[in-house]
């Protein structure tokens, strides 16, 4: 069994949410293209995001 990336798991977890890659953005104080290449697989999460997450 393989376990879901990151980006994968987080781009799931914004839509289950209804928020927007502007709105996540804007609350973990980053770039909306660093978010959309993390969800893509094409950047490393900063640390920024996984607090952001765990709040919610």
């Amino acid at each position: 069994m393989t376990s879901q990336p990151f980006g994968e798991h987080l781009h799931h977890w914004r839509q289950h949410r209804r928020l927007s890659q502007l709105d996540l953005a804007a609350e973990a104080a980053i770039l909306t293209r660093h978010l959309s290449f993390v969800e893509t697989g094409r950047a490393v999460p900063s640390r920024e995001i996984r607090p952001c997450c765990s709040h919610r």
